[in-house]
């Protein structure tokens, strides 16, 4: 369990870092621990993005998860400031849901035990 709590808390540095790199003003976070999975949704206002970027960000998270690549480099997220991180981080997760209207970003991010 120490390890899929670290893993969780990766997840949520990159989600993190990546708000604070696009100039948000505004983060509230909620992570929900399941019988089944974990549920964490981010919102943040007034982020500096746009379509593109956002497309890329669905893109990134929507890679299938792989537990054989999460076991080897998940201790790697967090460690740079490159969007490959993101890709690590959509390969530790089953489902994402993002949604962008023009300022505000929500993400939320399904992970199985």
């Amino acid at each position: 369990m120490k390890h899929e709590i670290k893993r969780i808390s990766k997840i949520l540095d990159e989600l993190i870092t990546f708000c604070f790199l696009h100039g948000t003003n505004n983060m509230n976070i909620t992570l929900e621990n399941h019988k089944d999975y974990f549920k964490i949704h981010l919102e943040s206002d007034n982020i500096d993005c746009d379509d593109v970027r956002v497309q890329k960000l669905k893109e990134f998270l929507a890679y299938p998860r792989q537990s054989e690549v999460e076991e080897y480099y998940w201790e790697l997220a967090g460690e740079c400031d490159n969007d490959t991180e993101l890709t690590l981080v959509g390969m530790m997760v089953d489902r994402a849901e993002v949604i962008f209207d023009g300022t505000s970003l929500s993400i939320t991010l399904y992970r199985n035990k």
